[in-house]
């Protein structure tokens, strides 16, 4: 692991904190990361380590159980649905405020991600379609320009991050959907500066997650679109 350098040992801690938990290469769900590890690692002292493991906490993504240790969430499909159920709330004026804020160069980004999303669909390459998806939902967050509602969401984008890595790991598989038409009704609406269709169109399409969440419960396999 590449030891910190001494410039910004806060954010750098916790930028490489979180990369490590949300790969699902070294973590499993539910597991217990030591944190004197992550120092010794990082070349750091847990300091800046512990206060990448608080905002991980904040998020979601990680939890602290005194006398006993920092253990990565493990999400159990009825937790994983009361994260959706949030974000549709949280995207639905995301979205309704990027149709109203958002910029030519914004409507943009989202454009290119969408196309991201089609060539590694046809590629079918599965990571570079979640990342894809992830970024045209952080393009509309960045359009609506309201500083809370992107705080809120980051931490929804996180856990959804850590319930990828739980997907892999555990008997939850993935599978990509057949096309990018959610998210082009999305884009078409907020390009149009329909700020009603727009939310609408972005709660329909977490709602369906939602409801492919709800399938697994009863046995069916999620898609790994976000």
């Amino acid at each position: 692991m590449k030891k910190l350098r001494r410039t910004n040992l806060s954010g750098d801690a916790y930028s490489f904190v979180k990369d490590l938990l949300l790969s699902g290469e070294r973590y499993r769900p539910g597991e217990k990361i030591s944190v004197e590890e992550l120092s010794r690692q990082l070349g750091v002292s847990r300091t800046p380590v512990w206060g990448a493991i608080n905002r991980l906490e904040a998020e979601g993504v990680v939890e602290i159980v005194p006398r006993q240790g920092v253990y990565l969430i493990d999400f159990e499909p009825a937790k994983a649905l009361d994260i959706y159920v949030a974000r549709e709330a949280l995207e639905g004026m995301a979205a309704r405020l990027a149709a109203e804020r958002g910029s030519d160069r914004q409507l943009g980004a989202m454009k290119a991600a969408l196309e991201k999303q089609r060539t590694c669909l046809d590629a079918g390459d599965e990571d570079g379609y979640a990342a894809a998806a992830l970024a045209f939902h952080e393009h509309i967050v960045d359009a609506a320009a309201n500083k809370p509602l992107a705080r809120l969401l980051g931490s929804v984008y996180a856990q959804i991050q850590a319930m990828r890595a739980h997907s892999r790991s555990k008997d939850f598989p993935t599978r990509m959907p057949p096309g990018v038409e959610n998210h082009e009704r999305i884009l078409d609406a907020i390009a149009a500066r329909d700020p009603e269709s727009a939310e609408r169109e972005a709660r329909t399409h977490i709602q369906r997650l939602g409801d492919e969440i709800k399938g697994r419960v009863a046995g069916a396999a999620p898609r790994a679109g976000a």
